[in-house]
């Protein structure tokens, strides 16, 4: 609990310099990761392949961008959270318990490393890599996807083999050396539920996480709203489509940052938007019948929004 107060508070352990987002701070078992020889390699990776040739200050990383997607997952899940607790203030004046808080504070670290990771596996010319049809050719044999996995249990990831391997097989693929080689027990965190909102995967969440998810939902829908709903055995998936939709999704962190990312270092200013601007109209959607969760806008965002899809 201490330690959820403290993080909540911002007691972070290191700060990393961005030129875009200016000072991100760490936590210990982040720096832990980032410090893996196999997310050091992104330092090496180029964002935008080539177009450093027509944009010569286009020679960022996908090291930072990383670390710059996860800055702004946890802007985006915070601002929620923040805008909710005002207007749930404006009604009625109640603070948080101490299990909302440890729930929050196990979501928003979730999100963190699920956007740290999210591009963990890319290669070298990023899409345009596995667009070129020997090396599509490749990744379609059959067998490829048992050998990326070969001595591992993959199932956990994925109850099916996929067809044809994607980048983001990759990505899953090192994340889980990653977190696997990192103390994510000193944080109270599970690998399987940071893997579980990476693209691609079908896990079942951790015992935690569902008790966690089901005090959120309980948070933001209403007590009723999870103790009444026939479905309540779906919330933690609800839960976790919302963190996966942060990540990846029509309004999410990686997109957020690669179009500031790029304009920054090309001097571009097509397709800029004001981030400040859609966090502070970003929402929590959810409708108890179905039951659903998600992010939704207000109408004074719609500006901002519409500069960020198009």
């Amino acid at each position: 609990m201490r330690r959820a107060v403290n993080d909540l508070l911002g007691a972070y352990d290191k700060l990393i310099m961005d030129p875009v987002h200016g000072g991100i701070p760490l936590y210990r078992h982040e720096i832990q990761v980032i410090d893996h020889p196999l997310f050091q390699r992104l330092r090496n990776i180029c964002q935008n392949d080539i177009l450093s040739l027509v944009f010569p200050g286009a020679t960022h990383s996908r090291f930072l961008h990383s670390i710059g997607v996860m800055h702004v997952g946890t802007r985006m899940f915070r601002s929620m959270i923040d805008a909710y607790l005002r207007e749930r203030q404006l009604s009625e004046q109640t603070d948080l318990s101490l299990s909302q808080l440890d729930a929050i504070d196990y979501l928003a670290k979730t999100i963190r490393l699920g956007c740290l990771l999210h591009d963990s596996g890319h290669s070298s010319f990023s899409h345009q890599f596995t667009q070129a049809r020997r090396i599509r050719e490749l990744m379609s044999r059959p067998g490829r996807f048992r050998d990326l996995w070969h001595g591992v249990d993959y199932s956990v990831y994925h109850p099916e083999e996929p067809d044809e391997l994607e980048h983001e097989h990759y990505s899953v693929r090192v994340a889980h050396d990653v977190l696997m080689a990192v103390d994510l027990e000193s944080a109270g965190l599970y690998a399987r539920d940071v893997i579980g909102i990476m693209e691609t995967t079908k896990v079942r969440p951790s015992e935690t996480f569902c008790r966690h998810a089901r005090t959120f939902w309980a948070f933001i829908a209403g007590e009723d709203a999870a103790a009444g709903s026939p479905l309540s055995d779906n919330i933690p998936g609800l839960v976790m489509d919302l963190l996966s939709s942060i990540v990846s999704g029509e309004i999410d962190a990686d997109r957020a940052d690669y179009m500031l990312r790029d304009g920054f270092h090309s001097s571009v200013t097509i397709g800029g938007f004001n981030l400040d601007h859609l966090l502070s109209n970003l929402r929590f959607g959810w409708d108890v019948s179905e039951p659903w969760l998600g992010l939704a806008i207000t109408q004074k965002g719609l500006g901002a929004l519409e500069d960020f899809v198009y």
